[in-house]
């Protein structure tokens, strides 16, 4: 694999995967690609065959390299461009099940000319974009042009994804289970690679809350004599039915005590390149490995209720912080188990904390009891409740975006490539 054109004042390349049964076709392609120099191009090519993306090794995207750890964690690249010679069926497969297993890169069609049918069905499967063979050098720079240019302007090229750290001072505020239905919300509402980090290490929780028994935890991670590296934590990690992903606490209690905070910040730097969106729980108890994660967080969320012991423990925790010296990030303040019939309303929590409420999540113990007798997940059990809308939103904030609608298949070329890489952005 190979920077090809690339300049040192230059953006980042466009990883470009091509895709295909047909040698030839590829070739045809990738010849052209070579001959770019605006946008840069990084070439990554499949095999002779077409793996179906969630079916070549049990996990896969689609949207980059599988491992062959069993994680299916891939690198991601920015365009697939599949091509069709012979065998559309295998092709458009392809594309269908790599458009349904998001987050998936822009897709370019490379189909023959003539076909209107093949056009629609591959539009229809869900590609974004379609070119057309012979192969012009005008064609697939034009194509590519459109998204560097976006990527550049919606700034794509950002540094990574965002480190959210759930956590509270007194415990049974619901940080685990926020953690755990907030990382759903961003996987399922919102299509994000989405990873969690069980840091509540007494507790392990998170492990229960998803319904799964990790085999392997943190405790893979210590090696003191050997830095961390993208294949050592994906052997950690642990696959949610979900498609997200969880570094759990350690098995054994006493084990807790052998984390280093310092393993923390290497861990996040490195899991930011992975995912889109890393959520911490945090837990109850203030140590410093707790504190190594705020450092590196994106975003602090400190949940309490409706209650003077929980408003005073706030007030204690914000009175902490301040002497914590973490100026570039000021914790938001969830109200978990809100009730608009309580006593103490979201107007004198306000001001008892001279700072505003970030988000309510209303109190439904029904619902939650539904979640943990039936051992599945909020969107099984109540998709449309308003607890779990309310988790729906808070995640919209945390990812700074709106719903928007699909576009229909017969929108045209450009404004069906542009909906589709902000909706992927």
């Amino acid at each position: 694999m190979a920077v090809l054109g690339k300049k040192p004042d230059q953006h980042p390349a466009l990883k470009v995967r091509l895709v295909g049964e047909n040698e030839e076709r590829r070739n045809e392609a990738k010849a052209i690609l070579l001959k770019m120099g605006d946008p840069p191009v990084e070439i990554v090519e499949s095999g002779l065959t077409l793996p179906v993306p969630g079916e070549a090794n049990g996990n896969g995207n689609g949207n980059g390299h599988h491992n062959g750890n069993g994680n299916g964690i891939e690198s991601p690249v920015d365009v697939v461009i599949v091509t069709f010679h012979g065998q559309e069926e295998g092709s458009l497969r392809y594309i269908q099940a790599m458009h349904e297993n998001p987050p998936c890169p822009v897709i370019v069609a490379l189909l023959p000319k003539g076909s209107p049918e093949l056009m629609r069905r591959a539009l229809k499967a869900g590609a974004d974009e379609l070119i057309f063979f012979p192969v012009e050098l005008g064609d697939m720079t034009r194509a590519l042009v459109k998204i560097e240019s976006y990527r550049r302007s919606s700034d794509h090229n950002r540094l990574g994804g965002v480190v959210v750290s759930v956590t509270s001072t007194l415990g049974g505020m619901g940080v685990t289970s926020l953690t755990a239905n907030l990382a759903l919300a961003l996987r399922y509402t919102l299509r994000k690679r989405v990873a969690v980090i069980d840091l509540d290490l007494q507790s392990g929780g998170l492990s229960v809350c998803l319904n799964i028994e990790p085999e392997r935890t943190i405790m893979l991670l210590i090696e003191p004599d050997k830095k961390l590296d993208s294949i050592q934590l994906e052997s950690a990690l642990t696959k949610h039915e979900s498609g997200i992903y969880l570094l759990s606490a350690p098995r054994r209690m006493e084990d807790c005590e052998l984390i280093p905070d310092a393993l923390i910040g290497a861990v996040l730097d490195l899991m930011r390149q992975l995912f889109d969106f890393v959520l911490i729980d945090c837990g109850s108890y203030i140590n410093e490995v707790v504190v190594a994660a705020w450092e590196h967080s994106d975003r602090l969320l400190y949940l309490l209720d409706q209650s003077i012991t929980s408003a005073r423990c706030a007030w204690r925790f914000i009175e902490l912080y301040s002497r914590l010296g973490l100026k570039d990030l000021e914790p938001s303040i969830v109200l978990s188990r809100h009730s608009l019939s309580h006593p103490i309303t979201e107007e004198q929590i306000t001001h008892t904390l001279a700072r505003p409420v970030f988000a309510k999540i209303p109190r439904d113990e029904k619902t939650l009891e539904r979640v943990q007798l039936r051992a599945q997940d909020l969107w099984k059990i109540a998709p449309n409740s308003g607890f779990t809308r309310s988790i729906e939103e808070l995640a919209r904030r945390l990812a700074a975006v709106d719903f928007v609608e699909a576009p229909d298949v017969g929108a045209g070329l450009l404004s069906r490539l542009f909906s589709a890489i902000a909706a992927r952005a």
